[in-house]
């Protein structure tokens, strides 16, 4: 940002800041004791110096302490975001081990259950064996009984079959008796042939019978000793099915043990799986504090570096505070700058009689303290030395200017005067009318001072970037815009006009720039709603604590969305009932 004074300077600021040396300020040569007061003039520039430097060494004491805070915290972050990351996988893994745990947990139930089902089988198979040999015995004892009666009948036949034959020889006598009685023994011989035929058929009979009675004894000889077996191999699987109950019994309860150790195994996992979520949780907990810290870390390194600006700001906007020999002038102006055998084209955005601000295209490799050689465009060429770089671009001073470039830089120099003349009249109007216009209030009683002054911003919910309200705002929205958009609307240069108090806050602004908030579109929001706002950066509090009849600065307006605008301020103070409330700020594109 670049500030234009109305005295003359006692220093460039341009020059080496360590280097300062007290000069006397302008003092009434009516005075009657006017080395004292130079001396007391030069003392006191001492101490502004004095304490100028002071703030700038604690500021960059701070800024270091605030960077190493900043490096830590970025190392211990690294170190969070690599434990939530382990525990992170830990806790995923120990899920797995729960879930394949809880798994295993139940397989081994079931397995239990499996096991005591086949257990009661067996004892169900092994009571059903005994049973089987129970009846088989029983059948045994059955065919043993139908044996002996089957060789009960097998006697009985045989005494018949004996009978029978003896019938049948008794038979056969008869009929040679009854042959030899010739024909008194013919019917006895009738009755002994029918005898012997039925002693015959008896014979046929019992041999069926006996032929039928060792079919049945064979087969109950065969049932007994299939029945025998059956008892046999009964026998044999009795111990098999005692040892397989024991073993089924074995398997249940080393089963009921391995079921009891995976449970606590599954009870392990799952605690340990709690200890790992409350470890991902902490160390989620510890890198949210981490970037809270940083957060304000960085916030401490960007307030020390505000209030460095603002001290410095504040001493130079006083009369003995701001000790620049030369004030610098915004315009833009095209050239070239050579260093270390390369060149680049630049483009300035400031020039004073000391030095200039000039941006290189492409970028450059300029360092602090470098040397390089200037030309620029309708002035010449001189040497510069590079006494600071920053987003803004290069700041140089001139070193051993030669007679040809100081007349074409003074005449330059002149000619930006000349051209703020004009705009210098219309903000010191302007200034004056918003003065008038918030008087007039006051004398109405429709605003007192304390509302006009005050301070205490309120938030306005919802809104980024945040706008704010005080309780002269309804007031300021009434009077500001007639004024501010007649201004704005009769220069078609100027990008615009608002009125800010002393700490930076605009409460109304063009209406080009007061459009309601979109929600969740910061860019748009930053580029259209402009209203309500604290522009506290270097420009914006500059224009609102300048008290002297006018100021020109130019910086970088952000327009949001990486959008950056080199711009022109024009200020001036705005004076209430002599008090200063702040400044009316007209800014134009550079």
């Amino acid at each position: 940002m670049n500030i234009l004074r109305l005295r003359p300077r006692q220093k460039d600021e341009y020059n080496n800041l360590n280097n300062k040396i007290p000069a006397p300020e302008e003092t009434d040569n009516t005075s009657g004791n006017q080395p004292e007061a130079q001396l007391a003039a030069s003392q006191m520039s001492f101490v502004l110096d004095s304490l100028e430097d002071d703030l700038q060494v604690a500021a960059k004491t701070i800024n270091a302490a605030a960077e190493k805070v900043q490096d830590r915290l970025v190392s211990q972050m690294d170190k969070l975001e690599t434990i939530r990351s382990d525990s992170q996988s830990l806790a995923d893994q120990s899920a797995v081990a729960n879930e394949n745990a809880s798994g295993l947990a139940t397989s081994i139930q079931d397995l239990t259950t499996s096991s005591s089902e086949i257990g009661q089988q067996v004892g169900v198979s092994n009571q059903l064996a005994q049973e089987a040999r129970d009846v088989a015995a029983q059948v045994n004892q059955g065919v043993l009984e139908l044996k002996n009666a089957i060789d009960d009948i097998a006697n009985v036949v045989s005494l018949i079959s004996d009978i029978a034959k003896q019938t049948n020889l008794l038979a056969l006598n008869a009929t040679i008796e009854a042959a030899r009685a010739g024909e008194a023994g013919r019917g006895f011989s009738v009755v002994a042939s029918e005898v012997k035929a039925l002693s015959v058929e008896t014979q046929s009979a019992t041999e069926q019978i006996v032929a039928n009675i060792d079919r049945l004894n064979q087969s109950a000889e065969l049932s007994l000793g299939s029945v025998n077996q059956i008892i046999d191999v009964i026998g044999r699987i009795r111990p098999s099915f005692a040892a397989v109950e024991d073993a089924v019994q074995t398997q249940v309860e080393t089963t009921n043990r391995i079921g009891d150790q995976a449970q606590q195994t599954a009870d392990f996992v799952q605690e340990v799986l709690r200890t790992a979520q409350t470890i991902t949780e902490s160390a989620a907990a510890a890198e949210e504090g981490g970037m809270l810290a940083r957060e304000t870390g960085a916030e401490m390194s960007t307030a020390s570096k505000a209030l460095q600006s603002r001290f410095t700001m504040m001493i130079r906007q006083t009369e003995i505070g701001d000790r620049r020999q030369h004030d610098r002038l915004p315009i833009k102006i095209s050239g070239s700058v050579t260093a270390g055998g390369t060149s680049a084209q630049i483009e300035t955005h400031d020039i004073s009689e000391g030095g200039t601000l000039f941006r290189p295209e492409g970028g450059s490799n300029l360092k602090q303290g470098m040397n390089a050689r200037l030309d620029l465009t309708g002035i010449g060429q001189v040497e510069v030395r590079i006494v600071a770089v920053s987003e803004h671009g290069c700041h140089g001073c001139f070193v051993n200017k030669d007679a040809g470039f100081q007349a074409a830089l003074e005449r330059k120099i002149a000619s930006i005067h000349e051209s703020h003349a004009v705009e210098v009249e219309r903000v010191q109007t302007g200034a004056s009318r918003i003065s008038n216009a918030m008087e007039d209030l006051i004398a109405q009683r429709q605003l007192t001072m304390d509302d006009l002054f005050d301070t205490n911003y309120q938030h306005i919910a919802g809104t980024n970037p945040p706008q704010v309200s005080t309780r002269a705002l309804a007031h300021l929205e009434k009077i500001l815009p007639t004024i501010q958009e007649e201004i704005l609307g009769k220069c078609k240069g100027m990008a615009f006009c608002a009125s800010v108090d002393r700490n930076g806050y605009l409460p109304v602004h063009n209406l080009i720039y007061s459009k309601p908030q979109k929600p969740d579109d910061v860019a748009w929001n930053t580029a259209n709603c402009r209203n309500k706002r604290i522009f506290d950066d270097r420009a914006g509090l500059s224009a609102a604590r300048n008290t002297r009849p006018f100021l020109i600065q130019s910086y970088a307006r952000d327009m949001g969305g990486g959008n950056i605008v080199w711009m022109k301020e024009i200020d001036a103070p705005i004076i209430v009932q002599g008090r200063h409330w702040g400044g009316f700020r007209t800014a134009y594109k550079l």
